[in-house]
């Protein structure tokens, strides 16, 4: 449930200001209030053995490169109206009626890293035994040849992160915590890396920017490391400059400030009247999601005026999520006159803008953007499912193009500067259900078999498996703020099998696994 107060703790003083740090101000994007307010654990789990010296080691070297020396930056929170932080008036703020006065965030880059001031936070685990053996080890996932609902992923917490891993933004910004913190535990037969920061850093896209230099350091090929690009660079403020928000496709759809005290109370009510919410791991065998693909396209080429080889394209991506939306309908038991905001996570790198394509450096920072597709409960119960990942499809294509592109960034940056939040469109009535997709950061394709020291007695006989890459990532997100209905697609492991987790009320979970019963049968 949404945050009305801010904690009185969250203005406590935090660490001095060392002079030689070099200061700056966190990009707009990265100061919305919803990344402000997430942390996230990404957990990646081996089945193999790896060398954690030569792991840390690899990072030491990382973070010695002039341009990733800013990664180690500091949070640090900067007051600008000191009397009123005395009396502390400030303290209390209905943050959904105006933006935040104080508090603004900031980097304090120190000069050099020792063993008092790290470019990282760095822990590790071993246990004498193997995974099987550990109480919560032995509960990870592993896929099967059916689809199956796991349970949830903070459950593992205890096993893959620290005591004292970071969950709030108080943790860095009253600390000299660095931005990364790392946590590994080693077993006798594998090996896990949780990799904890705060969202203001990164989305995961940019986490995959991360990966990528760090095992390039791994396997002594520091050619390959990415250049970021200076942390004073902000290319999403300049889009914002160049096409005019009303020129958005659902300009006259967004939110007045009505509109969102209506959303805002009407989710209120719904959860104090279904208060119990799980968050659940899904797989779908490779075999399933194939399945439901191949029934996709049939229903688009039966739909399509052209032969079947030139029909309309849809993604695995677009017909998971198109699944998803069908099952959570049947789920919920929506009403057919429901309408759906299904809001899909759009990767501004990926598109054909300018502002990213000039620039040789990678961006490490949030660059996401929210692609709106309309349903009603009508349509979702009487269109296939090949009908509904063409909308979302077609949506996709509609709102990455350059002027749509730049006149939301406009959106979101006029929307921001009088509320502090992201611009929502749609109705106050409507369902929200929101995708982020994290296939594209390949975290299955992680390759750390350059630390690999033994190699999984299952190695041999997996073939499918490279040794060093991941075979489950575990995903958990903290924040004082629901995230009921929302669908966090991990990616693809090395089978083709793919890993979901999505959140919803407790007595849905049930229709789920029904669906997903169905999947290989229809």
């Amino acid at each position: 449930m949404m945050r009305l107060f801010y904690n009185p703790q969250s203005r406590g003083r935090g660490p001095k200001t060392v002079p030689t740090d070099d200061i700056i101000p966190l990009r707009f994007w990265d100061t919305a209030l919803c990344m402000r307010g997430t942390v996230i654990d990404i957990s990646l789990k081996f089945d193999d053995c790896l060398d954690i010296s030569k792991i840390r080691a690899a990072l030491d070297e990382l973070f010695k490169l002039d341009n990733w020396k800013q990664v180690g930056a500091r949070l640090r929170e900067h007051v600008c109206d000191l009397l009123f932080a005395f009396v502390g008036l400030n303290r209390i703020r209905t943050d959904f009626i105006s933006p935040p006065q104080n508090g603004k965030l900031e980097y304090h880059i120190p000069q050099s890293f020792d063993s008092s001031r790290p470019a990282y936070h760095f822990t590790n685990v071993e246990h004498s035994m193997n995974i099987g053996d550990h109480p919560l080890g032995k509960k990870l996932p592993q896929a099967s040849d059916k689809p199956m609902v796991y349970g949830s992923p903070d459950e593992f917490t205890p096993l893959v992160c620290g005591v004292d891993s970071p969950t709030s933004l108080d943790d860095w910004i009253h600390s000299d915590r660095p931005q990364f913190s790392i946590h590994t535990v080693s077993f006798n037969d594998s090996t896990i890396i949780t990799v904890t920061w705060i969202h203001t850093l990164a989305d995961v896209m940019g986490l995959k920017i991360f990966l990528d230099a760090w095992t390039a350091m791994l396997r002594g090929d520091p050619t390959a490391v990415p250049k970021l690009e200076d942390f004073r660079s902000d290319p999403l403020s300049l889009l914002g400059q160049r096409t005019p928000a009303n020129k958005y496709h659902y300009y006259d759809r967004v939110f007045a400030r009505k509109d969102f005290f209506w959303f805002i109370g009407m989710n209120i009510l719904e959860r104090l009247w279904y208060r119990q919410e799980e968050r659940r791991t899904i797989c779908l065998p490779a075999a399933s999601l194939k399945h439901l693909r191949s029934r996709a396209m049939d229903q688009i080429s039966a739909i399509s005026p052209t032969d079947k080889e030139s029909a309309p394209f849809v993604s695995e991506s677009d017909v998971l999520l198109a699944w998803w939306v069908s099952t959570v309908h049947s789920a919920l038991a929506l009403r057919p006159d429901q309408v759906i905001l299904v809001n899909n996570a759009l990767n501004l790198r990926t598109s054909t803008h300018d502002a990213f394509e000039t620039s040789e450096d990678m961006y490490m920072g949030n660059a996401l953007c929210m692609s709106p597709t309309f349903l009603s409960g009508r349509q979702i119960s009487e269109e296939s499912l090949g009908q509904i990942a063409l909308r979302i499809r077609e949506s996709l294509v509609q709102q990455r193009t350059t002027e749509q592109v730049e006149a939301m960034t406009a959106l979101q940056m006029e929307t921001m500067e009088t509320t502090g939040y992201l611009a929502l469109v749609g109705d106050p009535r409507m369902l929200l259900l929101s995708c982020s997709n994290w296939n594209k950061a390949r975290l299955y394709d992680m390759d750390f078999s350059s630390a690999v020291v033994r190699k999984s007695p299952s190695a041999d006989i997996d073939r499918l498996r490279a040794p060093g890459k991941p075979t489950y990532v575990n995903g958990v997100q903290h924040s004082a703020n629901s995230f009921r209905n929302v669908l966090s697609v991990k990616g693809k492991d090395s089978a083709g099998n793919w890993w979901l987790t999505g959140v919803l009320r407790t007595n849905a979970w049930k229709r789920v696994q029904a669906q997903l019963d169905m999947i290989d049968t229809i």
